[in-house]
């Protein structure tokens, strides 16, 4: 795209009227920011220069009291001045029989206040809430002020204009020279003993303050300038106003079209999403399903390997029975004995089918359950085929009763998964006093079930692999689906995590679900 003279003419003015627009807009914040804040800040100034007058009288007061502590007070000759009667001794004889009056800080203090507050409008003194001198007693305004500094003792002054007249106050804080004479009040370093008022007149300088802002020319001259250029900056505003309307209503036009192409890509691609996740809850489901399918193949292993000693009972028994009959005749009381422990045999086997069969009964809703008897039932299922291999299981938990909230099938689903996943490498890789160890436990806010093995471990470059689905170290006995199907269920299904790591022993997988609050609610 290319720009003529006649393009590039447009926009050089338009880029003039917005610098024009922008100067007028400037020169309006500017006087009106001059008009709000100029007498403000002629205020703040006159307020800065009394804090600095009210805070030099009162460090030199303090200086003064500095110098006199570091003597323990000072002894002045005078027949005039009477000694202060909270000072013992008040005074002292000299050889020439001289009266020496002991003044201390306080008592010097008290003497410079009288002095200076003999100036017209001007006030000095000194004060405390602990009083030991009541001609020290703070009046109501200086009450307030003391007991906000004793609240806030790292507050070093406090000051206010009331009526034309500055009121400051300064913290007295306590030094180590004043203990001698206040430590008897309870006082320590560092707290705040009092206070020195130091109160004047300011009326003249506000007087003067208002004499300065009557003079209002120059803030009408800019309230004038200000008036104009708003007046131009509107003529100029309707002028590009109606001569860009048309391009703006050409441009609403293409922009509808495209806003409503947007919609219908919105809406077509809303479909796609709701396609896609459902072909994927699919494939969870399957997947899913294919490891049930292979748990499912693994437990008709343990099955026959439960029933192949039942079985074996059986035929002996009879046989036993056989023999007896034949050789000794009929022994009704033997042969009921015989033909109780076969019955009982067959039950055991029946209730072996039946544990088989409920433990595939899939979940339709989230339920209690305990997590101890859910990790006893999946235990159940492999325990012979751990006894046969002499791997030793233990379940440690502390409480009879940890209950969670979920899918009580699903979790021991995941349970035998850990088991027999330990149970593999144990025997691969022979391992001598084999053990597993189900770890159930509570921390706050969390369920905890950890499952642990003294196989070694998993090698490091496996072990960040090893919930990735049909990623599996069995070569070609495993699927790679069971350790990403627990992840899914607990995960996905539970709002828990599962995590491995390796131990000094072996691996550590370690299943965290909240706590069922709903279920806490009601047994309270």
């Amino acid at each position: 795209m290319f720009y003529n003279k006649k393009n590039k003419g447009k926009c050089i003015k338009k880029y003039i009227t917005y610098i024009f627009l922008f100067f007028l807009l400037s020169l309006f914040l500017i006087i009106g920011f001059t008009i709000k804040k100029s007498y403000k800040v002629q205020e703040k100034l006159l307020e800065d220069s009394l804090e600095k007058k009210a805070l030099a009288i009162f460090n030199l007061i303090v200086d003064m009291r500095h110098w006199n502590a570091q003597f323990d007070g000072v002894y002045v000759k005078t027949e005039k001045l009477k000694p202060n009667p909270y000072l013992n001794p008040g005074f002292i004889k000299s050889e020439n029989k001289d009266t020496l009056v002991w003044i201390n800080p306080a008592f010097m203090t008290r003497q410079i206040s009288n002095i200076a507050s003999q100036r017209d409008g001007f006030r000095l003194k000194i004060t405390s809430n602990k009083l030991i001198n009541k001609n020290n007693a703070p009046d109501e305004y200086e009450k307030k002020i003391l007991d906000y500094f004793d609240e806030n003792p790292e507050v070093p002054y406090y000051w206010k204009i009331e009526d034309n007249t500055f009121k400051f106050m300064g913290a007295l804080k306590t030094e180590a020279d004043c203990l001698k004479c206040h430590a008897k009040q309870g006082y320590h370093v560092g707290d705040v003993r009092g206070g020195i008022s130091v109160f004047f007149d300011a009326k003249q300088e506000y007087t003067q303050l208002e004499e300065i802002n009557k003079d209002k020319t120059q803030t009408i001259i800019y309230l004038i300038i200000a008036a104009i250029g708003t007046l131009i900056t509107f003529v100029i505003y309707q002028t590009i106003k109606i001569r860009d309307e048309k391009k703006i209503s050409l441009l609403n036009k293409s922009l509808e079209r495209k806003i409503e192409e947007l919609d219908e890509f919105n809406k077509t691609l809303h479909n796609k999403v709701n396609v896609e996740v459902k072909k994927q809850r699919e494939k969870e489901n399957l997947l899913i399903q294919q490891s049930k399918l292979a748990a499912l193949g693994e437990m008709i292993g343990n099955i026959a390997h439960q029933w192949r000693q039942p079985i074996s009972a059986v035929s002996a028994i009879m046989m036993n029975i056989k023999w007896t009959a034949i050789s000794q005749g009929v022994d009704k009381n033997f042969l009921d004995e015989r033909m109780k422990e076969a019955n009982d045999q067959l039950k055991y086997m029946s209730q072996t089918i039946d544990d088989f069969r409920n433990f595939f009964k899939p979940d339709k809703e989230k339920e209690y359950f305990n997590l101890k008897l859910k990790a006893k039932k999946a235990y159940k299922i492999v325990k012979d085929t751990l006894e046969n291999y002499n791997i030793n299981l233990q379940i440690i938990c502390k409480k009879d009763e940890i209950i969670a909230h979920g899918y009580p099938n699903e979790f021991s689903q995941v349970i035998l998964n850990l088991i027999s996943n330990a149970k593999d490498v144990l025997i691969e890789r022979k391992i001598e006093n084999p053990k597993i160890v189900i770890d159930i436990y509570e921390q706050e806010e969390k369920l905890f079930c950890v499952v642990k093995d003294n196989a070694g471990g998993i090698e490091e470059k496996y072990i960040n692999r090893i919930f990735e689905p049909y990623f599996t170290t069995k070569d070609t006995e495993g699927t790679g689906i069971g350790l990403y199907i627990s992840k899914e269920i607990i995960e996905k299904h539970m709002s828990g995590t599962l995590h491995v790591k390796n131990s000094n022993e072996g691996a550590v997988f370690e299943i965290s679900l909240p706590k069922p609050k709903e279920k806490e609610d009601e047994r309270a």
